[in-house]
């Protein structure tokens, strides 16, 4: 893997959650690490998959602070594999209910970000997430 590989990560919430402190607090941080961030408020779970689609993204963060955490991370992820990218590991953060926590996973959630923790655990595993997923692609090629 090349030193100057930029990780592209896609940062989303709901168009209906006003909560957005959060998101793009992450945001910052992971630009400030070196990240090409996108930044988007979804209206359908299906518009996730397709900007990451369309903007090559190594890594999807959701964030959530209004429920509905597993059916829409389903959809998502089911959004993902109908194009073809279910390569592309989703992460969620926000509020995330603890009876969520085993749907999230068994959607193939990659990790899960509760209130609290730090940037360095985020940005670090949301790096380890963009390296191997553009290894794979790049072995894939």
């Amino acid at each position: 893997m090349s030193t100057d590989f930029v990780p592209r990560v896609l940062l989303t919430k709901s168009f209906i959650d006003s909560h957005d402190r959060a998101i793009k607090t992450i945001a910052l941080a992971l630009r400030d690490a070196g990240f090409e961030v996108i930044l988007i408020d979804y209206e359908m779970p299906s518009d996730v998959a397709h900007v990451a689609v369309d903007e090559d993204v190594d890594v999807i963060g959701v964030s959530f602070m209004s429920g509905g955490q597993v059916s829409v991370t389903e959809a998502i992820v089911g959004s993902l594999a109908q194009a073809n990218r279910g390569d592309i590991p989703v992460v969620v953060g926000g509020t995330i209910r603890p009876f969520d926590v085993e749907g999230l996973n068994s959607a193939g959630v990659r990790a899960i970000f509760r209130g609290g923790e730090s940037f360095e655990r985020v940005i670090e595993t949301f790096r380890a997430l963009a390296l191997s997923t553009r290894a794979e692609r790049n072995a894939a090629a």
